[in-house]
């Protein structure tokens, strides 16, 4: 009954053909949003993107020949949405490679190991923010010293609802620092896409999961406006839709995963830490529980 409530890809890497179009769909969108945002902002991290797409083409092969049979679509959608929602400050040819290489070794020894699948891009977001504090605590800084600036006119500020993503910075003043592609256009648009796209009612639940989520990480420590709550939350919802997961039947695995976040988040909210680490936290935490219960 609960494979019914999910229209995305089974056992992470298999997909079905009545789930293929869904995928090919998300697929398009972020292709789309990713060319313009190409075309339309300035500068572009051109090195970097190149770079991590030979290092993903390489162990789409490499796990071709180990007899993993990956999941094509979903491995280079989950490309496209580090290079859509990471901030260009972490574009560096150096930082984002590593953390990519980092993340696809153990992503692969995961499951073949333990055949533990998580998302390739919850890996990367978690490595990223591991070597970047590496470097910087060895006196490195690997972060691009540019921001974003449209030719276009566009304004990333102004619009009808709060586009713009805080992501890693704590201050709304320092928000300018870690702009990302998304951006350009924000983060709602590829959530109302999604919305249209895949129609389940039970992603309601879903959204509303991680409204709650990151209004307890904000709670007593006032980093977070209502703005900022929702871009997270629409932020953790798109991810939560990308092709390349196994969930499909979790629901309840991942109302788990919820319950013991919040009270983590909570602590983590009075500490200052960073919201999105709560985010690779929870994908890593959820990947867990659907293999230890549901056996996938």
């Amino acid at each position: 009954m609960l494979k019914n409530l999910y229209i995305l890809s089974e056992n992470s890497w298999g997909v079905k053909s009545s789930e293929i179009f869904a995928d090919f769909f998300y697929f398009l969108t972020l292709m789309g949003f990713l060319g313009y945002s190409l075309a339309h902002v300035l500068p572009i991290p051109i090195l970097p993107i190149v770079i991590g797409s030979i290092l993903t083409l390489i162990y789409l092969g490499f796990c071709i020949r180990a007899n993993q049979s990956p999941y094509w679509l979903g491995l280079l959608s989950q490309l496209l949405i580090i290079f859509l929602i990471l901030p260009t400050t972490w574009l560096h040819p150096i930082l984002l490679p590593i953390a990519l290489f980092f993340a696809m070794v153990v992503h692969y020894l995961l499951g073949q190991q333990y055949s533990l699948r998580v998302p390739i891009f919850s890996l990367v977001l978690l490595f990223v923010l591991i070597w970047d504090s590496v470097f910087s605590l060895l006196g490195y800084s690997f972060r691009i010293p540019v921001e974003l600036v449209s030719w276009t006119g566009i304004s990333f500020e102004s619009s009808l609802l709060p586009l713009t993503l805080p992501w890693f910075s704590n201050l709304p003043l320092n928000g300018l620092t870690f702009l990302s592609f998304a951006d350009s256009l924000g983060i709602y648009v590829l959530v109302g896409i999604a919305w249209v796209s895949f129609r389940r009612t039970i992603l309601l639940g879903f959204f509303l999961g991680w409204l709650l989520l990151f209004s307890f990480w904000g709670i007593g420590s006032g980093q977070l406006s209502f703005n900022w709550i929702l871009s997270y939350s629409a932020l953790a919802f798109f991810l939560h839709l990308s092709p390349g997961r196994n969930f499909y039947g979790s629901y309840y695995v991942s109302l788990l995963s919820f319950v013991i976040l919040l009270p983590i988040a909570f602590f983590v909210g009075k500490m200052g830490i960073s919201a999105g680490l709560v985010m690779a936290v929870f994908f890593l935490l959820e990947g867990l529980f659907v293999r230890v219960f549901l056996g996938k």
